[in-house]
């Protein structure tokens, strides 16, 4: 199956946005504030009939006024106005639409038949749809975001990309993923998918070599067994993680209404995505976590895993969840034990132990990183990634850029991931995201971090024997 060149629907040379307005707060004034206020650096046109111009721009009445060739519409007009607009813009040759307006599918029949004379309308010029009922797109590089604000340092390229279904989840996403230290390539809000679908953007993320990590939330799977067909081919060379809802009978009802959806049966939908090499969540905490799982470079070799804390109640309750998942936390070898108690009895009480999981008391500041160096390298002969919890890092912020720096050296140079965890999650937004940011994924709580080692391990399992 060939993708589809999403490349100037993501970054497009030129763009309009059609239905424009003196309001910031509604439609395309909404979208076109948006626009200018990430710095879109292309070509930009406001399309309307209540405005001359816009922000010193001047103001077109049609997109077929424009002389200028135009890679990219979003439509910010009524419903019942859209087909008129798309014919225009078929006209005009633009290749990809974005259909910021609701009232289609999700209606019921009336607004499902309007929809399908929207794209038949499209189709003719050889034009491609996103949506209808959907907030766009968010691509840092190309400066263009139609979703939600961001903060200048949390809308810097990285290589997370998303498809989301809901405009809620989507924003959801970027705000709760961006916090705890996610960077994206590129994302989209599909809504409806009466043209472009999961299957189009999944392929598109696949071959992107910007995107190491492919995530989405979805609500129904068209083209299903083209769908898992492709995403065992892309999982085999970068993870994908999907949240698709549903389920219930009351989440069916949502979904039909909510984005014109069939959602499915949920066992099958598991089994099959499971058997595509898919890792499957469930919720938006679990969706987020996966992809912060994703940022380390090195995946767990094994389901055998070192819990390394300051605090003895923190690593039992690690090993506990861990259990659960099917990660073993395997009693080290009496040589480690001995190598590990030769080094600690400088500077541990003797009442530390040194099993797994190993408990560091409470370190003081001036040995703390050179313990933790030094028990890693040693840990790292017997076992395939780490679950660690230190207070310094956090309790003392200016000590944690020389942390981050050690973590990664040993990271790279033991190909060990590390998975970190603070000491409590609520005053520990900021260095979770740094730590994150530099590839050691880092996570609210010792049972969140035990479902990353989980699903990167079994992920790289199934990739390897595929």
């Amino acid at each position: 199956m060939e993708n589809t060149d999403l490349e100037l629907l993501f970054r497009p040379r030129s763009l309009a946005v059609i239905g424009v307005s003196q309001d910031p707060t509604r439609g395309g004034g909404f979208i076109w504030s948006r626009v200018l206020h990430h710095g879109y650096t292309g070509r930009k046109y406001p399309i309307g009939r209540s405005c001359t111009e816009m922000n010193g721009v001047p103001c077109y009445r049609s997109v077929t006024d424009i002389q200028e060739p135009i890679d990219l519409a979003i439509a910010a007009v009524p419903a019942g106005a859209v087909e008129s607009v798309l014919a225009d813009c078929s006209r005009k040759k633009v290749p990809f639409a974005v259909i910021h307006s609701a009232g289609f599918a999700e209606l019921g029949e009336e607004g499902r038949s309007l929809q399908e004379k929207v794209i038949q309308s499209a189709r003719s010029g050889g034009m491609r749809v996103v949506g209808p009922n959907c907030m766009g797109i968010f691509c840092p590089e190309a400066h263009l975001n139609t979703i939600v604000e961001l903060d200048e340092g949390d809308a810097l390229q990285g290589s997370t990309a998303f498809c989301g279904q809901s405009g809620w989840a989507t924003e959801h996403f970027i705000a709760g993923g961006s916090a705890r230290g996610l960077k994206f390539s590129t994302v989209i809000s599909s809504g409806n998918q009466a043209d472009l679908d999961l299957l189009d953007y999944i392929g598109y993320f696949g071959q992107d070599p910007k995107t190491k990590v492919i995530c989405a939330y979805t609500e129904g799977v068209r083209r299903g067994r083209d769908f898992l067909g492709l995403a065992s081919r892309v999982a085999r060379k970068k993870p994908i993680v999907i949240w698709k809802s549903g389920f219930s009978q009351a989440g069916a009802r949502g979904a039909l209404s909510h984005s014109g959806s069939i959602a499915g049966n949920r066992e099958i939908w598991f089994g099959a995505a499971r058997g595509s090499g898919i890792v499957t969540a469930e919720g938006f905490e679990e969706l987020v976590d996966a992809a912060v799982a994703f940022t380390t470079p090195v995946l767990p070799r094994s389901k055998n895993a070192a819990v390394m804390a300051e605090a003895g109640g923190g690593g039992i309750s690690a090993s506990d969840a861990c259990e659960k998942l099917g990660v073993e936390v395997k009693p080290f070898s009496s040589q480690l034990r001995n190598r590990l108690e030769g080094f600690l009895k400088g500077y541990l009480p003797p009442f530390s132990g040194t099993s797994n999981p190993l408990d560091l008391v409470w370190l003081p500041m001036e040995t703390a990183l050179t313990i933790c160096t030094k028990c890693i390298e040693l840990i790292a002969t017997e076992m395939d990634s780490i679950i660690f919890m230190s207070y310094l890092p956090f309790h003392v912020p200016e000590t944690r850029p020389k942390y981050i720096e050690t973590l990664c050296q040993l990271r790279d140079r033991l190909r060990l991931p590390i998975f970190i965890v603070p000491p409590y999650a609520s005053r520990a937004a900021e260095g979770m995201n740094e730590f994150t940011v530099a590839g050691l994924p880092a996570f609210p709580s010792f049972e969140r971090a035990a479902k990353a080692v989980s699903v990167t391990a079994t992920y790289r399992e199934w990739a390897s024997s595929s």
